[in-house]
């Protein structure tokens, strides 16, 4: 959906991650890289409305996981980065030495600046995962509807703005006038896609 979407994601985790080392002065775990991804997709849809990083999420117990990089945890390598499986049954994404460095110039100012806010609220030696994935079901909404309608259920973007649907256009911010946009150039291209690849039905 959004240009660079790839390159926006890849370099999003390595910001994150690189300031999770420095920081905290060790790697950070998926659960960690999770949280701070969701943070920063859902302050920007409620600031903008449209996510930052376009990623689909499940509302699991310690808050949202997206789907796509969860299901590649185990072997997700890029130039930038790798995710590397431990004993104790958890990952932890490892930066890549020789100057790798995450690429900012695929965000916009408003988009870095909020990325900035998350490492200086978030990433310190005094927040552990408990405290970030409770602070991601307050500032999460939609984590929250999600969970109530059941455990690792999908969550939906538009729960972000509540009764939009029920609003005259008049009364629409301009906030969820774009959500409404994108909402809709989302739905029409995932209907399309499924129409571009029909599931062949058995006899």
């Amino acid at each position: 959906m959004f240009a660079y979407k790839k390159e926006r994601l890849e370099n999003a985790i390595c910001f994150f991650a690189k300031e999770h080392k420095r920081r905290k002065k060790k790697d950070p775990t998926q659960t960690y890289i999770y949280k701070y991804l969701a943070l920063f997709d859902f302050e920007m849809l409620v600031k903008t409305g449209r996510p930052a990083l376009d990623l689909e999420y499940i509302a699991m117990a310690k808050g949202p996981v997206p789907i796509e990089i969860y299901e590649k945890r185990n072997s997700y390598e890029t130039e930038l980065f790798k995710f590397v499986p431990q004993e104790e049954k958890n990952t932890v994404i490892v930066v890549k030495t020789k100057g790798k460095r995450p690429n900012l110039e695929y965000f916009s100012e408003s988009e870095i600046t909020e990325m900035q806010r998350i490492v200086e609220i978030y990433i310190n030696t005094s927040v552990d995962t408990n405290i970030l994935s409770g602070a991601s079901h307050e500032v999460i909404a939609p984590w929250e509807k999600a969970w109530k309608r059941r455990n690792n259920h999908k969550i939906e973007m538009i729960d972000a703005f509540p009764g939009i649907y029920n609003k005259k256009d008049e009364d629409l911010s301009p906030q969820e006038e774009n959500f409404l946009t994108y909402y809709g150039l989302k739905k029409g291209m995932e209907i399309e896609s499924r129409r571009r690849s029909p599931v062949e039905q058995l006899s």
